[in-house]
């Protein structure tokens, strides 16, 4: 007796095989995961791209200070993907946004329709569904749509960590922030100017000054007119967002008692130095993407003391596309993949 198979609902995703350029990122159409007992299915409404996105699709280190470096963090970063010839983890993205359609028998916190958003350290944002652990979950903000809130997990969170955990300034800290507008940049220097009431001096390029202006920056260098290095300024707190210094070159614009934080500190031989040697001086660290970071993150939204700033939105389909733009380094805030 043959028994019949079941049908498996499908749903589209983007699907990686290998490790390399944005092709690699292919439009699939495959089955939809089914949630374990303390998990929840989410229909996914969006994503956006983060650094480590890039890192995990070409499997390759990030700026750093030499090659013998490069290859040992190339090899950790494959490792912690899964697999040293080729992803085990197939669906890219970590951020998230959507509305819960099922959950599984252990959750009790969350129900369905809730609409919700965070980050998965396991990816799969990339596609029309993913099971997430309902420890991860945070509300949506109530005043963003979907592609707003897709905006927020992962350029959010460094900022926070930043601020909140390594350098926290006082009201009328003067604060740098090198790559003022860029996705972790932009959220900087809004937490900067409404929650902490920092003075703020954001560094970027000529086609972004208005822009920074527009958040609310005290005053914008444009780094091709101006080294901001060799200014008469002292910063009780530079944020180095998108490593092109270190330490030792801006400690001539470092007050007395100010701290450099470095979100990259391999990508100088200097500033991994600083952080061997335990400077005071230098901080540095990555993101907090657990729910109670992304539910403070959504307080101070719903406050209006922050809000994502979106350079582009791109169909689930263009996923290579943004990830190509992502890689140019020119975006003005947030690259978003609407997943409708």
């Amino acid at each position: 007796m043959v028994e019949k198979m079941e049908n498996k609902e499908k749903m589209k995703a983007i699907m990686m095989a290998k490790y390399g350029t944005p092709d690699v990122l292919q439009l699939k159409e495959i089955e939809k995961p089914s949630t374990k007992d303390d998990e929840v299915l989410i229909r996914n409404h969006g994503t956006s791209i983060n650094t480590v996105d890039v890192l995990h699709r070409g499997g390759k280190a990030p700026k750093v200070a030499f090659w013998g470096m490069k290859q040992l963090v190339g090899f950790f970063l494959r490792l912690s993907f899964g697999g040293l010839r080729k992803p085990k983890q197939k669906i890219p993205g970590g951020g998230f946004v959507g509305e819960i359609v099922s959950i599984g028998k252990e959750v009790t916190d969350w129900r369905v329709g809730d609409h919700v958003y965070g980050y998965s350290e396991a990816g799969g944002a990339c596609a029309e569904f993913m099971t997430v652990p309902a420890s991860v979950l945070a509300k949506k903000p109530a005043n963003l749509n979907f592609q707003e809130a897709a905006a927020v997990p992962g350029g959010s969170t460094p900022a926070l960590v930043a601020f909140r955990d390594l350098a926290t300034p006082k009201k009328g800290d003067k604060v740098l922030i090198i790559g003022a507008s860029g996705g972790i940049g932009t959220f900087a220097l809004q937490m900067a100017k409404n929650v902490y009431d920092a003075e703020v001096t954001g560094v970027c390029g000529p086609t972004n000054v208005e822009m920074v202006k527009e958040m609310g920056a005290d005053f914008v260098i444009d780094y091709t007119k101006e080294d901001y290095t060799k200014n008469d300024s002292k910063y009780d707190i530079i944020l180095d967002v998108v490593s092109t210094k270190n330490l030792s070159k801006c400690k001539n614009i470092l007050a007395s008692e100010g701290i450099y934080v470095s979100n990259n500190p391999i990508s100088s031989p200097k500033n991994l130095f600083h952080m061997m040697t335990k400077n005071k001086k230098f901080k540095t660290g990555t993101a907090d993407e657990s729910a109670a970071a992304m539910n403070l993150i959504r307080e101070w939204i719903e406050e209006g003391k922050i809000k994502p700033v979106i350079d582009t939105v791109y169909l689930l389909s263009q996923t290579a596309e943004a990830h190509r733009h992502y890689e140019t380094g020119h975006a003005k805030g947030r690259v978003v993949i609407s997943i409708e």
